[in-house]
Parts: C-alpha cells; sequence; structure tokens
C-alpha cells in the first residue's frame, strides 16, 4: 500500500505519526506500506520519507501566508512533480486548509483519492470553502462531535473518528511524577506558558508572555501569596522544530527580574517537545489558541486561551469575519449554541492581550479555587465528549476510514 500524508504544524505532525503508526497496524501481515510526504520531525521518525520538510510551511493569519507563498507554491510544484512520477494509492492531508486545499486541485487532477483528516473550521469563517472540499475530497474525518452535524448539513461524506489527542498523550498519569521528572520545586507554584509553535506565533506572543509571568509573580508576591524564598516556577516548553538559541535571543536578559528590582521572582524554564508534561505539572497556563488549549484541558491544567495577531489580520477578523462565537476549542466542545456559548475558559483576543490581562488572568487561575473546581469538572466532561462508544483509538478508527477509501477506490 502506497500512502502520502502531508502534515505542516507540531501538532499535525504528531497526528500524522499516530496515524502511519494505526495504520501499519490494521496492515495485513504480508502487506508493506510505503509513506512518504510532508512531515516534521515525528512523522519522520514514524516512517515518512520527506519529500518537504513541515518546518518550511509554517505561517499565521492573512498577512503570513502571503509572506510565505513563494516557498508554498514551489513545495507544491515539488510534491505535484513527485505525485506523478510514484502515484499513491490515497493521499492524506492534515489541518493547514492554507496549504492542503491547493494541494487537493493537484491530488483532484490526478485523480488521487484524497482525505482531509482534521478539516479547516470553516463553521466559523470562509463557507465558501465547503464546495472545495466536497469537489476535492473523497472524505473527511472529523475529531471533534460538534462538527459533523455542520458537514453532513452541506452534503460532505464525513466521519467522526475521535480525538487522536487521546492516543498522543498520557491522560492518567500522576502530576506528581510529572513535576517530579522536570525536577520542580513541590512548594512553589508553577505556570506554563505556550507561545505557539510557528515563527509568527512566537513572535506575537513570546515576550509578551514573559512579560505577563513577572507581572504575576509580582501581583503574588504583593498580595502575600508567594512569600521569599519562594517563587513562580515558569515552563515554557516549545515544539522540537523550535530553533532553542534563537528563542533564547529573543527573551530579555532581564526577563526574570521585576521591574528592575533585581530580584528574581520567576525561574523560567525552557525545554523543547514536552508540553504535555509541563501541563501536566502546572498549576495554570497561559495558551496560545489551538491544540494546546484542548492538551491542558484534557491533562486537567486550567488555562486561558491567548491569540494575538498584526494590525491588519486583526483588522481582517473584526471587520470582515465577523465571528463572534468562541474561538478555543474547550468552549466549542462546551458551547450550547454559537449565540450563547459556555465560555469555560477564559479568551483574551487580540489587542485586549496585553501583559495586565494576562497577569491578571494567571494570578486568578493559581488563586480562586471555586474557578479551578469548575474548570476540573468541565474538562473531565469534554475527556468523555471525545471518547464515544467504539472507538477505542481514535488514530485506528482514523486508519480504517483510510483502507476503506483505498478498498472503495481499487473496485
Amino acid at each position: 500500500m502506497k500512502i502520502f500524508i502531508s502534515a505542516a504544524e507540531a501538532s499535525s505532525d504528531a497526528h500524522g505519526a499516530e496515524l502511519l503508526k494505526a495504520l501499519r497496524a490494521e496492515l495485513p501481515a504480508d502487506e508493506t506500506l510505503d509513506a512518504f510526504g510532508i512531515g516534521g520531525p515525528k512523522l519522520q521518525a514514524a516512517g515518512l520519507r520527506a519529500i518537504a520538510d513541515a518546518r518550511d510551511l509554517l505561517s499565521m493569519g492573512f498577512v503570513e501566508v502571503l509572506g510565505r507563498l513563494p516557498r508554498i507554491l514551489k513545495i507544491l510544484g515539488i510534491v505535484s512533480q513527485e505525485l506523478k512520477r510514484n502515484r499513491p494509492d490515497v493521499a492524506v492531508v492534515i489541518d493547514y486548509p492554507e496549504f492542503h486545499l491547493r494541494l487537493a486541485k493537484t491530488l483532484s487532477h490526478l485523480k488521487i483519492p484524497a482525505i482531509y483528516y482534521i478539516p479547516p473550521k470553516l463553521w466559523v469563517w470562509r463557507k465558501q470553502r465547503l464546495k472545495l472540499l466536497k469537489d476535492l475530497f473523497t472524505r473527511v474525518l472529523c475529531i471533534f462531535p460538534f462538527e459533523v452535524e455542520f458537514y453532513q448539513r452541506e452534503g460532505l461524506a464525513v466521519k467522526y473518528v475521535g480525538n487522536p489527542l487521546l492516543d498522543e498523550l498520557a491522560l492518567d498519569s500522576p502530576r506528581e511524577a510529572a513535576r517530579q521528572s522536570l525536577g520542580l520545586r513541590s512548594n512553589d507554584p508553577v505556570l506554563a506558558i505556550l507561545p505557539g509553535s510557528r515563527p509568527s506565533e512566537l513572535a506575537q506572543h513570546l515576550q509578551l508572555m514573559i512579560d505577563a509571568a513577572n507581572l504575576t509573580a509580582l501581583k503574588l508576591k504583593k498580595s502575600g501569596v508567594l512569600e521569599p524564598p519562594r517563587v513562580l516556577q515558569v515552563l515554557l516548553p516549545l515544539p522540537e522544530t523550535a530553533d532553542l538559541d534563537e528563542v533564547r535571543s529573543q527573551i530579555d536578559s532581564d526577563a526574570s527580574e521585576t521591574e528592575g528590582s533585581g530580584i528574581a521572582l520567576i525561574d523560567l524554564r525552557l525545554s523543547r517537545g514536552d508540553s504535555a508534561q509541563c501541563l501536566k505539572a502546572a498549576d495554570a497556563a497561559l495558551v496560545k489558541s489551538g491544540t494546546s488549549t484542548l492538551e491542558a484541558a484534557l491533562l486537567g491544567c486550567p488555562h486561558a486561551v491567548i491569540y494575538r495577531t498584526n494590525r491588519l489580520t486583526a483588522w481582517l477578523y473584526r471587520r470582515v469575519v465577523r465571528y463572534r462565537g468562541p474561538v478555543g476549542l474547550v468552549n466549542l466542545i462546551l458551547k450550547n449554541d454559537l449565540d450563547a456559548p459556555v465560555r469555560v475558559a477564559r479568551e483574551i483576543l487580540l489587542e485586549d492581550v496585553t501583559p495586565e490581562n494576562l497577569a491578571c488572568e494567571a494570578v486568578r487561575l493559581l488563586t480562586d479555587q471555586a474557578v479551578r473546581t469548575v474548570m476540573a469538572s468541565k474538562f473531565h466532561q469534554i475527556r468523555e465528549q471525545l471518547s464515544p462508544a467504539g472507538i477505542e483509538s481514535p488514530s485506528a478508527a482514523a486508519a480504517r476510514e483510510l483502507m476503506e477509501v483505498v478498498r472503495c477506490s481499487t473496485h
């Protein structure tokens, strides 16, 4: 069996790796698997023969995509030539519609069956893309239960397979074990900050979140919560694709000091590839909107959803998109409807993303036990919603759908 897989972002890379492992487990013993395409470190470690590296595609928002358009078009050309030369039985694209909808046109032209695994959030905006999905993809595999009705109503061949994070995360591992493995002090509070995986996300969020962590520590000290010698332990886990030296260079030399006092109130710990362990260990987190917010919920970490972008993208979002519903995955999963959403995790977005606002919310999450209790209950509810009866492994369910498409296309 020959399969083409394309995954660009850190979370998609992990989902693709689990899918590839599950597919190998599903194949008959006498059948081999040839997997090639676009992926990052995890997909390549799982056996993907990469014809392009996912890290070359990363971008965010309207403006950032335009900046990488020449590189995107070049990769599309390379992929197109390889697909013609080495035709797969099926193609799977994961998330990242800015690239994959362009790629799908090539797949359709070559008459290669295509599956969209983790489709774009068309129920938020750009619903005109629905016709593209219907015309270009044989099947759409959703990972959130609320998506299915929307896509079915539009006439797409859609299937809910469960959320792959349930395969990827050690959900029941003890919190203390995570803290010990990270070498954290048991009596000091722990705040995780996750600024995102794309270069543009780091540029928007990194220093701002560090400033917020310093301000959080100062507020905790002034309120008497953080008495010396206690400090706020701040975890900054980055994806495996990140350049640690480059990130360190972006962090101000006085990032761990408070307002020129020279007294360190935070212990900043930079790491790579261990976001789940950090979220498991943390008392609270500030998380860039995206997959990591759901990761935080499944691991039981109280958090706020953060998203800031450049002024032009923000203006377009407000004036053109005009979406007023929740953006955080936790809130989307738990919402009753778009007009009366349940906001469990506070969403701090666009121009509201300031160190002061982030710090105030971090203090609330770290100190308000009532808020923490409500969040714990809702997070448990989310885990149950994402674990439908009959789906023991989301990645295995997705692999079986993929194999069915191959069987149907060969008969």
